[in-house]
């Protein structure tokens, strides 16, 4: 498997957790809107189910145990939103 994260990697990666929204930016892209970064810069939102009623901390656990491919081989520094459905405006 390559470790170069693409919106379409990630998604698989997170299939397990049946995100009803993802959506994954790369701030190291000038096409993002930003200089380019430093080394690998990219923000994650997921809506899912599976974090209903869960802590941020137990969200963000899961979220790098399915991740864990992909931190220091191609994701150097990521910021997640996190949300359960009841905390969206779905």
């Amino acid at each position: 498997m390559s470790h170069t994260p693409t919106l379409e990697r990630i998604s698989q990666a997170l299939e397990p957790i049946f995100p009803i929204e993802l959506r994954f930016t790369d701030y190291t892209r000038p096409e993002a809107g930003r200089a380019p970064a430093a080394g690998s810069l990219y923000h994650l939102f997921v809506i899912s189910r599976r974090f209903e009623g869960l802590p941020i901390i137990d969200r963000h656990r899961i979220v790098y145990e399915y991740l864990k491919p992909f931190i220091g081989h191609g994701i150097h520094n990521i910021n997640m939103t996190l949300l359960a459905p009841s905390e969206s405006r779905h």
